[in-house]
């Protein structure tokens, strides 16, 4: 339903959808959705008993992926750095055409 909404009020709306910055925004959110499943991915297959668990003194958010292990924490940490890296890479490549 919720999907239906959003699709109908960017039909009705897209002459006026500054379309650069609604992607962007959609990229950072993308990205860390990205962070968030790694953790959760992460944190499963520890439960699972695949990749074994290493506490750390760290808070544990579940809703943002973060469990106080050192695989899930390496996990994000990787997955945010790629994400960064790929975000300098892609504000690099914009700034040579410019």
């Amino acid at each position: 339903m919720l999907l239906a909404v959003i699709g109908w009020a960017i039909f009705k709306y897209s002459v006026r959808l500054p379309i650069g910055p609604f992607f962007a925004v959609m990229s950072v959110l993308l990205a860390l959705m990205a962070v968030v499943f790694a953790g959760h991915g992460a944190a499963a297959l520890q439960e699972a008993g695949i990749v074994g668990t290493d506490a750390v003194a760290f808070v544990s958010v579940p809703a943002l992926g973060l469990y106080p292990t050192v695989q899930t924490i390496g996990t994000q940490f990787a997955v945010l750095v790629i994400v960064m890296w790929s975000f300098c890479l892609a504000s690099r490549g914009e700034s040579a055409k410019a």
